[in-house]
C-alpha cells in the first residue's frame, strides 16, 4: 500500500470522524450523503480514483437523460473536470474523477471528496428530475456546485 494514499485515507477518515477501511491495499469503499463512494489508489498511473453510483437508467425518458448528461459534459462545464458515465449494463450512471495523488495532500483530499460528493448531489437531482418528467428538463441557468479548489476540479 503507498504511504501516501494510506495517508489521504487517515487524514478523510478524520474529518468524517469514521475510520475508513483499505481493502487489498488499494481501495476504499464509504458510504457518504446516501451515496456509496469507491476510492481507488491506481498504482500504475499513481492516480487516485473516486467513483459514485448516481442514478438508475430509468426505462422511459433515456434519449432526453443521456442529452441532459452530455449536454453537462461538453467541456466539463457542468462536472468541473469529473466524467459522467454509463455502466455497460446501461443500468446505473456514475460519476467519477481521477487525479494525481502527487497533487493530493492530507488538506486537500477531503475537500476534493466533499466537493466531488456535492457534485453528485447535483447530477442525481438532475438525472431524477429528467427521469421523473422528459420534458420537464431543467432550466440551463442552474448553477452546479462551485469546486472547494480550482486546481482540483474544473470551474
Amino acid at each position: 500500500m503507498s504511504n501516501a494514499f494510506a495517508g489521504l485515507i487517515k487524514a478523510l477518515s478524520a474529518r468524517v470522524n469514521v475510520e475508513l477501511a483499505i481493502e487489498d491495499s488499494v481501495r476504499v469503499k464509504a458510504d457518504f450523503d446516501n451515496f456509496a463512494l469507491h476510492i481507488e489508489h491506481l498504482a500504475g498511473g499513481d492516480q487516485v480514483l473516486l467513483a459514485v453510483s448516481i442514478a438508475e437508467v430509468p426505462a422511459e425518458g433515456r434519449q432526453e437523460l443521456y442529452r441532459e448528461l452530455l449536454q453537462g459534459q461538453f467541456l466539463f462545464g457542468r462536472t468541473h473536470g469529473a466524467s459522467l458515465a454509463l455502466d455497460p449494463a446501461e443500468e446505473f450512471i456514475c460519476l467519477q474523477i481521477l487525479q494525481p495523488i502527487l497533487e493530493l495532500t492530507q488538506d486537500n483530499f477531503p475537500d476534493l471528496v466533499e466537493t466531488f460528493l456535492n457534485l453528485a448531489e447535483f447530477w442525481r437531482q438532475r438525472c431524477l428530475t429528467v427521469s421523473e418528467s422528459p420534458a420537464g428538463r431543467l432550466a440551463d441557468d442552474q448553477p452546479s456546485p462551485a469546486p472547494a479548489d480550482p486546481g482540483f476540479l474544473r470551474a
